[in-house]
């Protein structure tokens, strides 16, 4: 059903991709406000601007699914940095060894609440970054992007990233004529125009990254999972044509949306994406980048050919003596696993659960994000919180040290600290949570849609 749905969310964007806002570029003009465009920004031509692929990966982040994405981003750039990619994760049933893990790699670990929850409150929204930041040793200010479980979302949920110190959401959906290039939500949202927020959706400073459509043969949008929609050779034929069009046309970032457990033990579809994926990096000016790699980027765009010599396109391997609980393998000892005999494991019932920074008392909860340490400071085995001016990538946990000593490694924490909303889970979803349709304008477009609902379900169902 969720697929089902996903479907007609892309079929109706398809319907209705009309902005329904208006942008001046005279005076939104980046860093601080970034007009929708299908071109690239800063006035360079297509011609010129690198090609950027996202890879996300939405859910809980697992032994089997962690291992499917690794293995899909195995690849370099071509700059020979490793290609990297950004995981939407939640809390529950999520492993934060694992966490951890995936940002001391350069990748991107970003919000998608603790329970996935369908229009989530702020308390799903918040406790899922706190358990994040507490367990999974990730900066407050690196976690800055949402997506909303089942891409439900409403201008409230915009609202509360804001409120809450995010940087960008990626919720909104595009096919083809809206498959813009990230923007910010200072004018309104100029995707998903069909729920009828877009003028309303004016959130001034924080940037939606559309998740752009993969168009079959026929026309018909498909969004998160395609290898889900048609055999493996079909499939691996519209993403190729979806990236050529990407590639030939306004070079807007091209992505592919991944649930990895639906690729576990999937070998035709895992060939084939492989397949694909290669097809993509084979191409010159091709950058497999995090979403806020891809966001530093529109924030100060240069042409193609300056592209490597900006400092979030680099990949610099932190330099400590000792092997430290912080997801890396610091000495690169031949047989030894990472973090090994520094990882606490802890006993909840709901997934394999480790973290280097000490076991809470209870399993974390949307109410109780980040309950009391098991251990208390002064007793063996107690873990230290990285504080504000350490990245976790550096700190010792164990021995409360921070290994960075020059200024290349230097921290200093620049969001402000969370805390969890008035009235925890039980606290108010916005004024508009109900509202994932809303009533539309005129008779004609209701009647669109109802033929389009029409047709989705007696193709998915």
């Amino acid at each position: 059903m969720t697929t089902a749905l996903l479907k007609l969310f892309s079929l109706l964007s398809l319907v209705l991709a009309v902005s329904a806002i208006s942008c001046d570029t005279a005076s939104c003009k980046p860093p601080s406000c970034t007009c929708p465009s299908l071109n690239p920004p800063g006035g360079i031509l297509p011609a010129d601007a690198p090609q950027f692929v996202t890879l996300t990966f939405d859910d809980a982040i697992q032994p089997a699914s962690y291992l499917v994405a690794l293995e899909l981003l195995n690849l370099k750039n071509h700059n020979g940095c490793q290609a990297k990619g950004t995981w939407f994760a939640t809390v529950q049933y999520c492993n934060p060894a694992l966490a951890q893990r995936w940002y001391s790699a350069g990748n991107e670990v970003a919000g998608h609440t603790f329970n996935h929850i369908g229009v989530p409150s702020e308390a799903e929204i918040v406790s899922g970054k706190l358990a994040l930041v507490k367990y999974g040793g990730i900066p407050r200010g690196k976690l800055s992007g949402f997506r909303a479980p089942f891409l439900n979302y409403t201008k409230d949920t915009l609202n509360i990233l804001l409120k809450d110190s995010f940087q960008y959401d990626s919720s909104a959906t595009a096919s083809k004529d809206d498959a813009y290039w990230p923007y910010t939500l200072d004018n309104g949202l100029a995707n998903d125009c069909w729920k009828g927020i877009c003028s309303d959706a004016k959130v001034p400073g924080l940037w939606e990254i559309p998740m752009h459509s993969i168009l079959d043969d026929v026309g018909t949008p498909h969004l998160m999972d395609p290898y889900l929609d048609g055999n493996a050779t079909v499939v691996e034929a519209w993403i190729r044509n979806n990236f050529d069009r990407h590639y030939n046309g306004g070079r807007a970032p091209f992505g592919l949306y991944i649930h990895p457990v639906h690729l576990v033990n999937n070998n035709a579809s895992m060939t084939m994406m492989k397949s694909a994926i290669a097809y993509i990096a084979s191409h010159p000016d091709v950058y497999f980048v995090t979403n806020q790699q891809l966001l530093k980027y529109m924030a100060h765009p240069v042409s193609k050919t300056l592209l490597d010599t900006q400092d979030y396109m680099q990949c610099p391997v932190p330099v400590i003596p000792t092997e430290i609980c912080n997801g890396r393998d610091d000495t690169g000892v031949i047989g030894a696993k990472i973090d090994q005999g520094l990882l606490e494991t802890c006993s909840f019932a709901t997934a394999a659960w480790a973290t280097c920074y000490g076991c809470p008392a209870t399993e974390p909860s949307v109410d109780n994000p980040t309950p009391a340490p098991r251990s208390v400071e002064g007793s063996p085995g107690f873990r230290f919180a990285a504080p504000d001016t350490c990245d976790p990538l550096y700190w010792s946990p164990t021995e409360n040290k921070c290994y960075c000593t020059t200024e290349a490694c230097k921290y200093t924490e620049s969001s402000p600290a969370l805390k969890m909303p008035v009235g925890g889970s039980k606290g108010s979803l916005g004024s508009d949570a109900s509202a994932l349709v809303r009533p539309f304008m005129d008779v004609k477009t209701t009647l669109t849609i109802l033929g389009l609902v029409s047709t989705v379900f007696a193709f998915v169902c």
